[in-house]
């Protein structure tokens, strides 16, 4: 008889919802269906009737190793849902309108262990995620709070929940199941296996996305740029949205990327910049992270009162030489912990405590402790 180790297979997955992950980390392994309130930019297969009774055929056959559902921001039931599925949909509303309500389905009736999935802006959960918390054996949260609790803000509670209901039963056993998630940077695929590569620098601080309206710190830290500009500093702001080609020629040309926080803290332009060959400058975080590019290694973090971002640009960009061996040790920490597919594994290794080729990792203490925790819940 083979061992365990040598026995192992890789993992089957079964995705759904607006969201995709496992889909373009591992996507021979995984079978995606697509359950949102509007219609997916790529072919992807949404949930149509005897889909939904296939894949229910098969949870309940064992074929499936996890079932990763992406949690929606408004319910199926909310109007601004079930009205931009008819307008956003046309004629495949019936499709669309069936899919937002019947992935809820394949929460039920089959033993196979379930992951929560919320990459959304907010740090809030709705009331209609409270049965993902409870069927599922973790809820992977992008905007986590440091105190895990304030997802439950007007939710869970009326208001702020208080000493009260922290003492509940039910809340204690979601909060339990709470754990962090990185966004990860979305394009291009590539980039990911890419080697590093040393760029010509042509500015010394560059930053694109939109000031308002979006986040205060946006608006906030571009007049100390204005000021880095008055200075003599070569700020590097482009007026209107540049082609993806010009946009990364111009990222990776600048010392420091400036990535604020936009609608939430965590962004794609944190792992974009290390993947370009450039530093990112992130304000202070105001969630807990996964895998976190550390202050003064692989970022540089700022505080937000007023002089805190210039203070930190003048002294980062006084040392050079640090900045590329910075560059280059978060050109690799991005690749190992933030593509798709270290993402996706830090969910299978959590929830099921194996790897998505199916072995047993092997793991420092203090994430075996968190494995071992999660059969606990």
């Amino acid at each position: 008889m083979l061992a365990p180790e040598t026995a192992a297979r890789p993992l089957r997955i079964l995705e759904i919802g607006g969201d995709t992950l496992f889909q373009r980390g591992a996507p021979e392994q995984t079978d995606f269906y697509w359950c949102a309130q509007r219609p997916s930019r790529e072919p992807l297969r949404s949930l149509g009737p005897l889909r939904l009774i296939q894949r229910l055929v098969d949870l309940r056959a064992g074929r499936y190793d996890l079932l990763v559902v992406h949690a929606p921001q408004y319910a199926p039931w909310h109007p601004r849902s079930w009205l931009s599925a008819v307008r956003d949909w046309g004629f495949r509303a019936p499709l669309g309108l069936f899919a937002l309500f019947a992935w809820r389905l394949l929460l039920w009736f089959h033993k196979t262990p379930i992951a929560a999935v919320d990459l959304g802006d907010s740090f809030g959960v709705g009331r209609h995620t409270f049965a993902l918390f409870e069927v599922s054996r973790l809820f992977f949260k992008r905007e986590l709070p440091a105190d895990h609790w304030r997802v439950f803000h007007r939710s869970g509670h009326r208001d702020f929940p208080g000493a009260r209901w922290r003492r509940k039963a039910a809340p204690r056993r979601w909060v339990r199941k709470l754990r962090p998630i990185s966004y990860g940077a979305h394009r291009p695929m590539d980039a990911w296996t890419a080697p590093y590569v040393e760029h010509e620098k042509t500015a010394d601080v560059f930053f694109a996305g939109s000031i308002d309206p979006n986040s205060t710190v946006r608006a906030a830290g571009l007049e100390e740029l204005e000021q880095l500009a008055r200075e003599g500093y070569v700020i590097d702001i482009p007026t209107g949205r540049l082609p993806w080609r010009e946009f990364h020629r111009r990222l990776s040309g600048a010392w420091l990327v400036w990535s604020p926080e936009g609608l939430g803290w965590d962004c794609s332009r944190h792992y974009e910049a290390p993947l370009f060959g450039s530093v990112p400058l992130m304000n202070y975080p105001t969630i807990l992270r996964h895998s976190p590019l550390a202050d003064g290694e692989h970022c540089f973090l700022y505080r937000i009162e007023s002089g805190g971002l210039s203070a930190a640009a003048r002294a980062a960009l006084a040392d050079k030489p640090r900045l590329r061996l910075m560059a280059r040790a978060a050109h690799a920490h991005v690749q190992r912990h933030h593509s798709w597919r270290a993402r996706a594994e830090y969910v299978t290794v959590s929830v099921l405590g194996r790897r998505l080729d199916g072995l047993r990792p092997e793991l420092e203490p203090s994430a075996a402790e968190g494995v071992l925790q999660t059969f606990e819940l």
